[in-house]
């Protein structure tokens, strides 16, 4: 049966490589990566990785270098940990692809702003008229820039909305929350700037968060650090997602605060087992945190216009 998607794709090549069919999933990698151009960052890691699971040193080293000759990069603890490419580790070559690659990736971190904020022309300058704060976090494999559509409605709705740019690099225009006390050090500065250059209302404070941006979300508002008001998670997917009771210490810690959950979801989204989300509501039920579920019948899981008003609701839900 042909692979139709790149999400069937994906789990082929993962059941290959788990299964040590190297072979095969480099021979398929090369085959699809034209059908992707929007994956191509992923699926020529694939083949890196692949080739030099195979001992094809050579080849790995040639589309790599083409990938950073044509300005591309991958960030460096992702060449250097990656079990994948222990064979490459001490190659001369390598090494000197890692020093261009990390050399191109400070140059593009450069161009990236740390935050990006939103809100309406001269708005949120008022100490007696403050602005509810809303963080919307990107995807991993994302960033800022990429996210603004999901947040702007809220910046129009009269929100000062702040978005924070991860700084973990997974390759050119892609990051990733992966730390978790790395992302709440940097977003714990970035509120604090907000707080200090606008005039935000510290008791409105929401988190929000797109794919694995929404578990983060989920996981500021309930850990206690930020006097956040809840928050709304968009399509949330991650390691807390995938199994709903590790929650249960996160939730028995936020019991008694006043706070207030929305996950929102789309119905074409197949990364998304929507027992997982009433699991997270339910634990959030008993401890007496106010959680609700919002489908959107024609959403899947990137951008899709239903998640404006869904984010809306969402925002004005947990502030009510």
């Amino acid at each position: 049966m042909p692979v139709e998607s790149f999400a069937e794709f994906q789990t082929k090549i993962q059941r290959l490589y788990h299964q040590g069919e190297y072979a095969e999933a480099y021979r398929l990698a090369n085959e699809i990566v034209a059908r992707f151009p929007d994956q191509a960052p992923l699926v020529n890691y694939w083949r890196i990785c692949m080739a030099a699971r195979l001992g094809k040193h050579q080849q790995a080293l040639e589309l790599l270098g083409q990938l950073i000759e044509n300005g591309f990069w991958y960030g460096e603890t992702l060449l250097r940990k990656s079990p994948s490419l222990s064979s490459l580790q001490g190659d001369s070559l390598f090494e000197k692809l890692v020093e261009r690659s990390l050399r191109q990736q400070q140059l593009d971190q450069q161009q990236l702003y740390p935050l990006l904020t939103l809100r309406t022309q001269g708005g949120c300058q008022d100490d007696e008229h403050p602005c509810p704060l809303l963080i919307g976090l990107h995807a991993n494999g994302s960033n800022a820039q990429a996210s603004i559509d999901f947040w702007k409605a809220a910046a129009s709705a009269g929100w000062l909305v702040g978005v924070p740019q991860s700084s973990q690099a997974m390759w050119k225009d892609a990051y990733t929350w992966s730390d978790l006390e790395m992302a709440r050090q940097e977003i714990e500065g970035h509120i604090s700037l907000l707080q200090r250059q606008y005039a935000a209302d510290q008791e409105r404070l929401v988190f929000a968060g797109h794919s694995m941006g929404g578990e983060l979300a989920i996981w500021l508002a309930l850990n206690g650090v930020f006097e956040a008001r809840g928050f709304v998670a968009l399509a949330p997917i991650g390691s807390y997602m995938d199994e709903p009771e590790s929650w249960q210490p996160f939730v028995d810690n936020a019991a008694g605060r006043k706070l207030k959950g929305y996950l929102i979801y789309g119905e074409q989204d197949p990364s998304i087992l929507p027992e997982n989300l009433h699991a997270l509501a339910r634990m959030l039920f008993e401890a007496d945190i106010p959680c609700e579920i919002d489908l959107l019948a024609d959403a899947g899981h990137d951008y899709h216009p239903a998640y404006t008003a869904a984010l809306l609701r969402g925002i004005q839900y947990v502030i009510s």
